[in-house]
């Protein structure tokens, strides 16, 4: 399901999420779009037009001893590229 209208202008962003090395990632895909479902996209009042999970780029960190908040989204790098279709 998605709200997207033809030659509308679409705003990308990119969220990261933090999750233990050890859950499954289908568990969290379901738990993802369920969030999204319930109070995004299927909701009249919601800005979410669509939404994706991607699979192919889940990279591991390793927390610091202490680790503060918002620390292990910094311990990559992480680069967007746009391709327009052709």
């Amino acid at each position: 399901m998605h709200a997207v209208v033809p030659k509308q202008r679409i705003r990308i962003l990119t969220i990261q999420i933090a999750v233990a090395d050890e859950a499954d990632p289908d568990s969290v895909a379901d738990e993802i779009s369920e969030l999204l479902s319930e109070n995004g996209i299927c909701s009249d009042s919601s800005h979410i037009l669509d939404w994706r999970y991607l699979t192919e780029y889940q990279p591991v960190v390793i927390a610091s001893d202490d680790p503060e908040e918002g620390e292990v989204f910094g311990l990559l790098d992480f680069n967007l590229t746009i391709t327009n279709k052709e």
